[in-house]
C-alpha cells in the first residue's frame, strides 16, 4: 500500500460495550487453528474479555466499514514499573486475517507500550502464532509447558518484542 492510499480499516480505542463481541472475536480466531471444540470450550474463560478490563488495560480495535474486524490489549506492570508489559491478547477476524491487521495492532500495542514508558512486550504466544510474532522482531526467550488432549508436548512460546 502506498502513503496515498487510504487505509482500509481505522484503529480506535476499545469501548467497555464491546466486551462481548471481542470475547467471540478471540474465541472463533482460536478455532481458526486446528483446536478440537472441546479444547476450545475449556479456553473460552481465558479467551473472555470483560467490560473492565477494556477500562483498565490498553485496548484498541481495527474497524472495517464499521465492524471490528480484530484487537489488541495490553496490560502494564502491576507492581514492578521496571516489569514488562503484557501482550494480553491480539486476534483477527479470519475474514480479515492476511490484510495488515493483526500488524497494524501489533504495531499499535507497541507504540502503546513505548508512550508508557515500556522498552518490551511480553507475548505467551500460541504455538501457531510464533512465527507471525517473530516477523515482527519478536524474539523466542523461553517456552511453558501447555499440554492438551492429543497434544502432550504442547509448549507456548514465550516472547519479547522491543517497543523501540
Amino acid at each position: 500500500m502506498t502513503t496515498s492510499q487510504k487505509t482500509p480499516w481505522l484503529l480506535r480505542p476499545a469501548r467497555a460495550e464491546e466486551a462481548a463481541r471481542l470475547s467471540d472475536i478471540a474465541l472463533a480466531s482460536k478455532a481458526h487453528w486446528p483446536y478440537p471444540a472441546a479444547q476450545l470450550e475449556r479456553w473460552r474463560g481465558d479467551l473472555t474479555v470483560e467490560p473492565a478490563q477494556l477500562d483498565e488495560r490498553y485496548a484498541r480495535v481495527a474497524e472495517v466499514d464499521g465492524e471490528v474486524a480484530g484487537f489488541v490489549i495490553i496490560v502494564p506492570p502491576q507492581a514492578d514499573a521496571n516489569a514488562e508489559w503484557l501482550l494480553d491478547h491480539l486476534w483477527v477476524v479470519s475474514a480479515h486475517m492476511g490484510r495488515g491487521i493483526g500488524r497494524a495492532l501489533l504495531m499499535a500495542a507497541r507504540q502503546l507500550a513505548a508512550a508508557q514508558g515500556a522498552s518490551t512486550l511480553h507475548i505467551d504466544a500460541d504455538p501457531y502464532a510464533e512465527a507471525f510474532y517473530q516477523a515482527f522482531g519478536a524474539q523466542r526467550i523461553g517456552a511453558i509447558a501447555a499440554p492438551i488432549e492429543g497434544q502432550p508436548e504442547r509448549q507456548r512460546p514465550q516472547m519479547r518484542l522491543t517497543t523501540g
